[in-house]
């Protein structure tokens, strides 16, 4: 919690719809991503989503918590394509997009502020 609570701290998200056959979209249409990023180097801190099991949601921290938003995105969307092979895959891929989107338009936001 410590690491959230820094100043630097931004948190960003990112939707994308379920497919209709998945267990989850029944309860949630849509998928969510949730990313806690550190503005000094762009690394993620946090991450969670609404993926239904906690296995799927440790592994998704797994592969994205301690990646930079800002320098590897690309790479973390490939491990990503690469690693997970649920039935949500493609929407996960879809909101980790817009994540990252949502992240990169804070810097554009702060550069337009200075």
């Amino acid at each position: 919690m410590e690491r959230l609570a820094a100043d630097d701290v931004v948190l960003v998200s990112g939707y994308a719809r379920l497919p209709g056959g998945v267990a989850s979209h029944s309860q949630f249409e849509q998928l969510g991503v949730v990313l806690a990023v550190g503005q000094a180097d762009g690394r993620i801190v946090a991450a969670d989503t609404t993926l239904l099991t906690g296995l799927a949601r440790d592994f998704f921290r797994a592969v994205v918590e301690g990646c930079s938003a800002r320098d590897e995105a690309e790479n973390m969307i490939a491990r990503l394509q690469r690693r997970y092979h649920g039935q949500s895959g493609a929407a996960l891929i879809t909101a980790t997009k817009r994540a990252l989107e949502a992240y990169a338009q804070v810097g554009t936001d702060e550069e337009s502020d200075e």
